[in-house]
């Protein structure tokens, strides 16, 4: 009896969808135009030799330049810049946990707008993703200036301290 019920139901979900057609979305035009209309603030990031946040940064800094039919390529470029950049990428001293976490939820923000369609771009929730990136930038760029101050602050204030190595008691 399970079997042939089991059958009747797949015949009358596939009968049921043979009636839906999929329609393939004619290319919507959007009107050029520089997506911001109020240049962000973006905090800046002393960049040397060692930082890995320069060409994302640059990048950053032009999006206010970037007109509406170049805000797809320029996100995803945002994006795979800011996915090149890894824990191994930060400077030894900066590996602490707040840090990394906070540069994750700048990622996760650039992946919420990366891929959205561009006839979303009007659109009050994408803007605030826009947002979003931004304030989230913004705030990792605050930590990250914050903690690599204080750490230079102390290597320039104490001494190297040794941490001695605590060996296992032997049993």
């Amino acid at each position: 009896m399970k079997p042939s019920l089991l059958l009747f139901f797949a015949l009358i979900t596939s009968c049921s969808q043979s009636g839906q057609k999929t329609t393939n979305p004619e290319p919507i035009a959007i009107e050029n135009r520089d997506f911001f209309d109020n240049k962000p603030q973006l905090t800046s990031i002393p960049l040397g030799e060692e930082q890995p946040f320069a060409s994302l940064y640059a990048q950053l800094e032009e999006l206010p330049n970037v007109d509406t039919n170049t805000l797809q390529q320029q996100l995803e470029s945002i994006g795979d810049e800011a996915d090149r950049i890894s824990e191994k990428n930060f400077p030894d001293q900066l590996r602490i946990p707040q840090l990394l976490s906070r540069y994750k939820v700048f990622r996760t923000r650039v992946g919420i707008v990366r891929y959205a369609n561009p006839s979303q771009y009007a659109d009050s929730s994408f803007v605030k993703g826009m947002d979003d990136v931004i304030v989230a930038w913004n705030v990792f760029a605050d930590h990250y200036n914050r903690i690599a101050k204080e750490f230079e602050q102390d290597q320039v204030s104490a001494p190297k301290k040794r941490i001695p190595k605590i060996e296992p008691a032997d049993q």
